[in-house]
C-alpha cells in the first residue's frame, strides 16, 4: 500500500523542500525496531520502521512516517484520508474500512482511520492498519502502524497508543 499513498502525494503536492529543524511528528520510541527504508525528494519522505531481523517485504509490523510538501495548502487531512481509502478497492478488494474519525494532536485538528484488508494481492496475506493524518503548516504529516496479519486486541492497542503518543515538535523545541 506504500506505493499507492506515495503516488497519491506525488500527484497533489507541489514541490517544497523541507528544512531539518522544521516542525515534524514525534512519538514514542520504538524499542526493538529499526529503520527498514526511508527517502526524501522535493514532494515527500517516507520512514518505514520494522521490528529487527524483519525487512520491508517482508515484515508483521511496520510503523510508517510521511510527511507530503505542500499539501496542506490544496487538501483537508480528511480529504487526503478520502482520497487513500477511494484507491482502496484496487488494492485490496473487499477491505472493511471505519468512517474516518476527527482528532487532536498538539491543539491541531487531525483525523484517523483504520483499514482492515482480508488479502493484499501482493502479498496473500492480511494487512491493517491504523493512520493518523496531522497538518503542519502547508504540509500533511502521516503516521501509520500497519500488520501484515490479523492483529490482536492487543495489536491495535500497541498501534492506537502509538498514534494517541503522537504529537508535533515546533522548530526549536527542546526534547524533540
Amino acid at each position: 500500500m506504500r506505493f499507492l499513498l506515495i503516488g497519491l502525494a506525488v500527484v497533489l503536492a507541489p514541490a517544497v523542500q523541507a528544512a531539518e529543524d522544521d516542525p515534524r511528528l514525534v512519538t514514542q520510541a520504538l524499542p526493538g525496531f529499526v529503520v527498514g527504508y526511508e527517502v526524501a525528494n522535493a514532494q515527500q519522505s517516507i520512514r518505514e520502521e520494522i521490528p529487527r531481523g524483519e525487512t520491508v517485504q517482508s515484515w508483521t509490523r511496520m510503523v510508517t512516517t510521511q510527511r507530503f510538501f505542500g499539501l496542506a495548502d490544496i487538501a483537508s487531512t480528511e480529504e487526503y484520508l478520502g482520497n487513500v481509502i477511494a484507491g482502496l478497492p484496487r488494492g485490496c478488494p473487499g477491505a472493511v474500512i471505519s468512517p474516518i474519525t476527527p482528532a487532536t494532536v498538539s491543539k491541531r485538528k487531525t483525523a484517523r482511520v483504520r483499514v482492515d484488508c482480508p488479502r493484499n494481492p501482493a502479498t496473500g496475506k492480511p494487512e491493517t492498519f491504523l493512520m493518523l493524518a496531522v497538518p503542519i503548516g502547508r504540509d500533511i504529516h502521516v503516521k501509520q502502524a500497519a500488520f501484515r496479519r490479523v492483529p490482536s486486541a492487543a495489536d491495535i492497542a500497541w498501534a492506537e497508543a502509538l498514534l494517541a503518543a503522537t504529537r508535533v515538535c515546533e522548530a526549536g523545541a527542546s526534547g524533540c
